[in-house]
């Protein structure tokens, strides 16, 4: 169905990525670069100890679709050069505007999905670099410490509501003091320094990534997505605890014709099927039951008629 191969693209640091090409006589194929979210999840969506191959899946069903895809390990992950640590969000942005000029000796359409905070480096890389369109995948529209914040409340929430001897246990270590309270201490922390990384209880916390991200706002992050004015699908689940899904409320009252959104019933924040009850606390246990899942199929149904309404596949 598709050829599959290892690429290393020169930019600030050596990306190494996948790319996935349909097999077939069309030629030049649209192509998607796909933006992972937080943390140490390689180009496949997997990392120590959790092996989802989100994104790897995501590839290969677009790739049936018609389209060339990168997948890439972000710096100082898998074989990626450069340091995790000291990226910064900035340099994030620059790895996919790098790679956006990569594709265009390949493709004269690109897309860019983003899941997660990816969606926020997506939209900032398509200031970077022209591109055919976005999907957002959890998170369009949210800033990081919007989402932040937003887990920390419904962890206190959630911990109120525990009953029985595990409740109050939790209730001594998680209250409003030791959750908000050191959250604010690391904002503050993060912006009254200009070093890349600092000490985190003993451990290196990219310093940086944070202080760049709490330059953006949700509305910001918002208006550029109309001021980009390209074809934007922005999907979120509704069973989602790590991004609201009512953001999509705010950026569908904008009315900008180019930007769809829609909302997934039954859809986590690993674009899986869940209907049981949300938890921050569990989520992790969550996730791991799902590792072997599928693509949740009305997240497959959504995109696959958002690429036939503007012409990308036929």
């Amino acid at each position: 169905m598709y050829k599959q191969e290892q690429v290393f693209i020169q930019g600030e640091s050596t990306i190494a990525a996948t790319m996935t090409t349909p097999h077939g006589s069309q030629s030049p194929f649209p192509a998607i670069i796909l933006i992972g979210g937080t943390g140490g999840l390689d180009r496949d969506g997997n990392g120590t100890g959790f092996k989802s191959n989100l994104y790897k899946d995501l590839a290969e069903w677009l790739t049936t679709q018609g389209f060339v895809t990168l997948r890439f390990d972000k710096r100082g992950i898998g074989k990626s050069g450069g340091n995790r640590n000291t990226v910064g969000l900035s340099g994030l942005v620059d790895d996919v505007a790098t790679m956006i000029r990569y594709l265009k000796s390949v493709s004269q359409d690109i897309l860019l999905l983003g899941h997660s905070e990816g969606c926020i480096v997506a939209t900032l890389a398509a200031e970077r670099e022209s591109v055919s369109g976005l999907i957002l995948l959890s998170g369009a529209g949210a800033a990081l410490k919007t989402s932040m914040q937003e887990q920390a409340h419904f962890l206190l929430d959630e911990v109120k509501r525990t009953k029985g001897i595990k409740g109050k246990l939790l209730r001594l270590s998680l209250n409003e003091k030791s959750v908000i309270g050191k959250q604010q201490k690391l904002f503050e922390r993060v912006t009254a320094t200009d070093q890349d990384t600092m000490r985190i209880q003993l451990m290196k916390f990219p310093a940086k990534w944070l202080r760049e991200h709490l330059a953006y706002t949700d509305e910001s992050l918002r208006d550029r997505l109309v001021q980009l004015n390209v074809p934007t699908l922005a999907l979120t689940g509704d069973r989602d605890v790590q991004t609201d899904v009512h953001h999509l409320d705010e950026l569908d009252a904008l009315h900008a014709e180019h930007v769809e959104v829609q909302k997934i019933r039954n859809m986590d924040h690993m674009l899986k099927h869940f209907d049981g009850e949300m938890s921050i606390l569990d989520v992790k246990k969550q996730y791991r039951a799902q590792l072997t899942e599928p693509l949740h199929p009305e997240l497959q149904h959504q995109l696959h008629e958002w690429l036939i309404r503007h012409n990308w596949i036929s």
